[in-house]
């Protein structure tokens, strides 16, 4: 599997890129993971199987040219940030916390289970998206992980690399299992 991992300057994205081919290489034979800036970022996808969108500081606005990513018809995963992006890309909008929650864990019922997820983040996806459906939310209802009906297409507020997560592991097997076999 060929994984595209584009960093949107975040001090998480090598961790990420450490569980993705963790979790990957239990799944799957082989993997690879390119990760390349947003800067950098590609107008053609065709090298790779699946496109892992970074957390990173700042907000969607500051991040333009992922409709491509959206529209090239790969698996895409969205992290903090990138949950914002795609949130933001089908129409969705995102708005201030009223604290910021750097660093901190929360619980999500996700899957019949609960679980402890690791949250550094000061945005949230305030109305979700067309198409887009909330899978998990936190008890003050801040949507947690957001999935598309139709479309390959999966974010999760939360940073499943974060040694704050319980299983982060876990987060990105479902997320193989629901966008890329889909």
């Amino acid at each position: 599997m060929r994984i595209l991992l584009i960093d949107n300057n975040d001090s998480f994205t090598r961790n990420l890129e450490h569980l993705l081919v963790r979790a990957v290489r239990q799944a799957c034979a082989d993997v690879r993971v390119d990760v390349l800036g947003h800067s950098s970022m590609p107008r053609k996808f065709d090298s790779w199987d699946m496109i892992v969108i970074s957390p990173g500081p700042g907000a969607p606005r500051d991040y333009a040219g992922y409709g491509a990513v959206m529209d090239s018809g790969l698996p895409v995963l969205g992290v903090c940030l990138g949950m914002q992006i795609i949130n933001v890309h089908f129409g969705g909008s995102v708005d201030r916390l009223a604290d910021c929650v750097h660093g901190k864990t929360d619980t999500i019922r996700y899957n019949d289970r609960t679980m402890s997820v690791a949250r550094y983040h000061s945005l949230y996806c305030s109305t979700v998206g067309k198409g887009l459906r909330v899978a998990a939310a936190n008890d003050a209802g801040v949507p947690m992980i957001v999935a598309h009906e139709s479309r390959p297409v999966m974010g999760m507020q939360f940073h499943p690399e974060s040694f704050l997560t319980e299983h982060g592991e876990y987060f990105i097997h479902d997320a193989l299992q629901r966008i890329v076999r889909s």
